[in-house]
This record gives structure tokens, C-alpha cells and sequence, in this order.
């Protein structure tokens, strides 16, 4: 086993940008297409890494801005966009500024998840969506790189990702959700949820023949309508700013 650096061990828990051009980024963003439209909305995509995504967003929005705690991050953007350093326990936004928040793949790797959500909650406008897509806790490969105190044991390993959570936090620094888990936490937060889903994984690097890949690829829209959609890498949440409920106003157990 290797052992885990300091610079590693960052990069782990704040999660690696995605790769331009890439399968993942193409499927994701047909998947949130697919269910909501962007055209004229002013769209926050919080956790925006290098910008491979919000360059996607960018061509349907009506404005997009991205936001990231990494500086290096928003140094890599490949498309003239507006970005600002910062967390989304504490985003630097008025209330009711955007339309839209997309948090891609990147709620498990931020400090207090339900202190981002309520962030969320408060700088969308009334009615606002909040589109999610999080690790898949029955999904059977562990999706994050696991370790075992400072040594790395790599990532897609089996099974770790059905452990309880208590256990599981001593192996991977990323968090992971159940459905049930996910839904109370945004239902707490003020959210009604408009779509739940799962997507299979994109195979961007694995080590496959593309003609299978693409083999794969045409199969997993069929799995993800079918009971198996269940085991899917990550869960798609498509949720909406109620207008009644409002998420309270204590401080978060956890946040300062």
C-alpha cells in the first residue's frame, strides 16, 4: 500500500475537477436537461472546479457563475465566465440571487452538508431549483479512493460503500447517501423534490473497447428507467425552493 501525502489527502477530500469533454460531463448534463430548463436563469454552480460543467451550463443559462474553495480551480477555466473563491457553507450572495444552484458530485466532499444546503436555500429566488447529484450509497464499487489511516488502498473497492457510516468515514473522506438520507436532509431544508433518479456510470476510464463502451453506455439510459436504476453510481435530485417552508434559521449542528 502507498502512503497518503498531505497534498493527496487534500485532493481527496475536496474532490478532482472532471476532465473536459469527457462522457460524465455529456451525461450528466443530459440528465439535468432532461428535467429542467435553463434558458434566461441565472444559475450558480457551486463547487465548479476547473469549469467543465459550467461551460455546459453557460450554453443554456441565461447567466452562469461558479463558485469553488479551490483557487488553482478557477485559474483552469477554459471559457470566460464569472467565478469567485469561497465555500458553500457561507456563499457570498444576497438572498433570492439566482434561479438555479447545481452542486455536481460535490455536496460529500464539503464540510457540513445541511449548513450548503441551507445556503442553497437562501440565495435562490422563490421557487428556485437546487439540482443534486450525489455518490450512490448501494452502488456496489466504493467510488472515492479508500485508505486505511495513511495508506491507500485505492479506489472501486468493493463494497465499502455498503458499510455503515460509522465505519465507512474511517476509509473514505468523501461522504455518501442513501435516497432516504438525501430526501429528509433537503425536505428539512425546505426543498420539495420534483425528481428523483440514478445514473449508471459513464466508464470514462475504464479500461474497455469504445465500441463497448458505447454498448454500455446506449444499455445504462435503459437500466436507469428499470428497478436495477437503484445501483446506479450517483443519485440525480431535482428539488424546489417551497415557498411556505422555510428552512430555520438556527445555526447547523456542526457549523461554527
Amino acid at each position: 500500500m502507498k502512503k497518503v501525502d498531505v497534498s493527496t489527502e487534500e485532493s481527496w477530500r475536496f474532490g478532482g475537477p472532471a476532465s473536459y469533454g469527457t462522457y460524465a460531463i455529456e451525461k450528466r448534463m443530459r440528465t439535468l436537461l432532461r428535467h429542467v430548463r435553463l434558458d434566461g436563469l441565472r444559475v450558480l454552480d457551486l463547487g465548479c472546479g476547473n469549469g467543465s460543467y459550467t461551460r455546459e451550463l453557460a450554453r443554456h443559462a441565461g447567466l452562469v457563475v461558479g463558485l469553488d474553495v479551490q483557487l488553482s480551480n478557477l485559474a483552469s477555466f477554459e471559457a470566460r465566465i464569472p467565478r469567485v473563491a469561497g465555500v458553500g457553507e457561507m456563499l457570498p450572495f444576497s438572498a433570492g440571487s439566482f434561479d438555479a444552484v447545481t452542486m455536481i458530485e460535490v455536496l460529500e466532499h464539503t464540510t457540513n452538508d445541511r449548513a450548503v444546503i441551507a445556503e442553497c436555500y437562501r440565495v435562490l429566488r422563490p421557487g428556485g431549483y437546487l439540482v443534486l447529484f450525489v455518490p450512490n450509497k448501494l452502488y456496489p464499487m466504493e467510488s472515492h479512493p479508500c485508505h486505511i489511516k495513511k495508506y491507500s488502498i485505492g479506489k472501486n473497492v468493493p463494497f465499502v460503500s455498503w458499510l455503515p457510516d460509522s465505519i465507512r468515514k474511517h476509509i473514505c473522506f468523501a461522504r455518501i447517501y442513501s435516497r432516504r438520507k438525501l430526501l429528509d436532509m433537503v425536505r428539512a431544508g425546505g426543498f420539495g423534490v420534483e425528481k428523483v433518479g440514478y445514473i449508471y456510470p459513464p466508464v470514462d476510464s475504464f479500461p474497455l473497447p469504445q465500441a463497448l463502451k458505447n454498448v454500455y453506455r446506449s444499455l445504462s439510459w435503459r437500466l436507469e428507467g428499470s428497478p436495477l436504476r437503484v445501483f446506479g453510481v450517483s443519485i440525480f435530485a431535482l428539488l424546489k425552493k417551497n415557498v411556505l417552508v422555510g428552512f430555520q434559521e438556527s445555526t447547523p449542528e456542526g457549523c461554527p
